[in-house]
């Protein structure tokens, strides 16, 4: 009986992937979003229970720890991610709010062994989450189930209504709901079921490295911003929005502006693009800052940086699933090594900020925080465009390494004597060979480029799909990739790239 009674429920998140998703990383973004603001603004949240200010800041560093410790063993060991990963991860969440519970209760007391404990479970185990969560929605877009753009932003606005629910309550109330949503999270993620595409490299790739590292340098420079000029909104009167207010607001806009983004479009925002976007609004933020005397207009730049952050930090989560995707590698050491870069530079800023607004002079001590951030800002294109020209130079370097297709010697036949190739079959082998050329220069996969040649063939994906022995879903995502790596619109611009390259040589 309980077998039965547990199909309908298998069914029905089978059948409304999104609306799942978007509920189950929506509750981890929730639980993360008031631990991440009372790290930020160094503010006694009801969550502190009696740890105060450490408690905000152990957990954030438990949470970077988690971060960087999965990457580091991902890339010495080639196990694959199961489900008893993901019990022990929300499991620790869960019995890291018992924990507080029964502080608040009474029956536990001290303050350090407690802040730790608590902060340390619930940092491994929110981080551990929210990598397993991008884990699935990352594979249910590569089957074609959802659009991860639209997927993402909608958890976060999720979140942003979890989190500003916990700062509303207080008590048995609050700890009671996040034991509830911890639970109502884990529900999909405990199901026998793949987290991750099966076949991908744990490691990095080195065709992707220096889009990996400029797409993390964008997120890298707005946490640092994000972690400083919180410090600017903790020292500045708040009557008239309060800073938990204007962190949820600030998510509720980017995830809004995120959405807006994906109804226009299929494909994300390149993290260039979007930080050109960024950088002015948030320049005249920080300048206006040290002089802005209203209190409206002191939180309206809070919240726009805040804004800038959550959409970086959102775009940042689309294009590595899209560049695993890509290089045939694991999300998890991609995602990993971002979000705990992200996470130790957001205490790096909070901690330069918190140090500077000590000062006497208050004035002094946010426009030296304003130059600062604006300098770390100014710093990343600067960054960027070395790496891409790095890449560029890489690439011109094995284009001109490879032979030429007319250089090929005619075969030989047993007796020593050249064997004439007809013209037909010549220029099939040297077109299959220019188009080999074409996948490696873009950093096809094996499999990605096997696609690219039957699309050329003029194939369709239902006859790439029994060719290949795969699903259509599968081959949908091929094809995606196909067009993402090349830059391509659709199959006519593919084809139109792939001819051009083919003349030029």
């Amino acid at each position: 009986m309980a077998e039965q009674s547990a199909m309908p429920q298998e069914g029905w998140i089978e059948r409304h992937p999104l609306l799942v998703s978007t509920l189950g990383y929506g509750i981890v973004c929730g639980l993360t979003f008031p631990l991440m603001i009372s790290s930020t603004f160094l503010k006694e949240m009801s969550l502190s229970h009696g740890a105060g200010n450490s408690f905000g800041t152990l957990f954030f560093l438990a949470y970077a720890i988690t971060m960087i410790a999965t990457a580091a063993t991902h890339l010495f060991r080639r196990k694959r991610i199961h489900r008893r990963r993901m019990v022990s991860a929300f499991g620790a969440v869960f019995l890291g709010n018992v924990v507080m519970l029964v502080r608040y209760l009474g029956h536990l007391s001290g303050e350090w062994p407690y802040a730790v404990l608590a902060a340390g479970l619930i940092g491994y185990g929110l981080a551990t989450a929210e990598l397993g969560w991008m884990a699935r929605i990352a594979t249910l877009r590569d089957e074609g189930r959802l659009a991860l753009e639209r997927a993402v932003p909608l958890a976060f606005a999720c979140g942003a209504g979890v989190a500003a629910v916990i700062f509303l309550v207080t008590g048995t109330i609050e700890l009671s709901f996040a034991l509830a949503i911890t639970a109502l999270s884990s529900l999909p993620l405990m199901r026998n079921q793949p987290l991750e595409a099966i076949g991908r490299r744990i490691s990095f790739s080195k065709t992707g490295a220096f889009d990996f590292v400029k797409a993390i340098s964008y997120l890298a420079v707005f946490s640092f911003v994000f972690g400083a000029v919180s410090q600017v909104a903790t020292n500045a009167e708040a009557d008239l929005l309060p800073i938990e207010a204007q962190a949820v607001l600030g998510i509720v806009v980017a995830a809004a502006i995120m959405f807006a983004g994906s109804l226009r479009t299929s494909k994300r925002q390149p993290a260039s693009d979007l930080y050109d976007l960024l950088f002015p609004v948030v320049a005249v933020a920080l300048i206006a800052l040290p002089f802005i005397t209203s209190q409206a207009l002191h939180i309206a730049a809070a919240v726009l940086v805040f804004v800038a952050y959550y959409l970086s930090s959102m775009n940042l989560r689309i294009i590595l699933c899209q560049l695993a995707t890509r290089d045939n590698v694991s999300m998890w050491v991609y995602l990993s090594v971002a979000l705990g870069v992200g996470s130790l530079l957001i205490l790096g800023g909070v901690a330069f900020g918190a140090a500077v607004l000590t000062e006497e002079n208050l004035i002094a001590g946010l426009a030296l925080v304003s130059l600062v951030s604006l300098f770390v800002l100014a710093l990343n294109p600067i960054v960027a465009a070395r790496l891409e020209r790095h890449k560029k130079e890489r690439g011109t370097r094995a284009e001109e390494a490879t032979p030429a297709p007319e250089a090929t010697a005619n075969p030989v036949d047993a007796d020593g004597t050249a064997r004439t190739q007809s013209p037909a079959l010549a220029e099939r082998e040297a077109r299959t060979a220019l188009m080999r050329t074409f996948s490696e220069l873009h950093g096809f996969t094996p499999r990605e480029a096997e696609v690219l040649e039957l699309l050329c063939q003029g194939r369709t994906r239902t006859y790439i799909a029994a060719e290949l022995g795969l699903s259509p879903n599968t081959v949908k995502g091929y094809i995606h990739n196909v067009y993402q790596k090349s830059g391509s619109v659709d199959k006519q611009d593919l084809l139109d790239r792939v001819e051009l390259f083919i003349e030029k040589h």
